[in-house]
Parts: structure tokens; C-alpha cells; sequence
């Protein structure tokens, strides 16, 4: 997976622009969702304290330590990569958007799905 650092209004975002999947390191998406003014206390972010498996020939490694990236589900129906020694989170391609469209309107994220629309100049 070749990821490249994407900056953009003062956010720094791994970026995979093969499988538009992001890479966030541990704590930038509670960054990523304060920054753009929602609220990053919503019970829905406890997916990531969950204990995670690796599935049987996984392939997809954390950039940061090369160890296998471990399954954990968000909600009821979201399945997302996390490193099981904390460094981060992997999203495909819309994934983080499946997530932030979760959370409660009142919680504010819309702000943060506009601004990776921005990002990735989607409408």
C-alpha cells in the first residue's frame, strides 16, 4: 500500500490514492471530528477499545509496524482495520464517511463529511 500525506485546511491525511482507502494514526480521528467542530465524546467511538481478530491470511499490514491489521465492527453493520498495537485505523474508500454518518445529527460530524468531500473533491 502506497500511502502519500495529503494536507489540507491544516489537517494531515494517509492517503491511498489507488484505493482511496486513509490511513488515520491513533487519536486523528477524535482530531479530524474536534477540529471540524463536533463533538468527539459520542459513545459510538468506544469501537475502536474493542478487542479486534485477524483474519486467516490477511494481508493488509499497519504502516507503521508492519504487523497485520486486526477487524473490529463499528455500530451494527461497519467492519473497519485497526493496528492492534494502537498506532492507528484504516478506512477503505468511504468508510469513514459510513462512520460519521452514524453518529447523531445534533453530534455535528456533517461538517467533518463535507470537509472530506472538500478533500477529495466529492459532491
Amino acid at each position: 500500500m502506497g500511502l502519500c500525506i495529503v494536507h489540507f485546511k491544516e489537517i494531515e491525511v494517509d492517503y491511498c490514492n489507488e484505493c482511496r482507502g486513509l490511513w488515520l494514526d491513533a487519536g486523528e480521528l477524535e482530531a479530524l471530528i474536534q477540529r471540524k467542530e463536533a463533538r468527539t465524546d459520542d459513545p459510538l467511538l468506544q469501537f475502536q477499545k474493542k478487542e479486534g481478530v485477524v483474519p486467516p491470511g490477511r494481508k493488509h499490514l499497519c504502516p507503521r509496524c508492519d504487523q497485520p491489521l486486526q477487524e473490529i465492527t463499528a455500530g451494527t453493520s461497519l467492519t473497519l482495520d485497526r493496528c492492534g498495537r494502537g498506532h492507528g485505523l484504516w478506512f477503505d474508500a468511504d468508510e469513514l464517511k459510513q462512520l460519521l454518518e452514524m453518529f447523531p445529527r445534533e453530534a455535528g460530524t456533517g461538517k467533518t463529511i463535507e470537509y472530506l468531500n472538500d478533500l477529495f473533491g466529492e459532491r
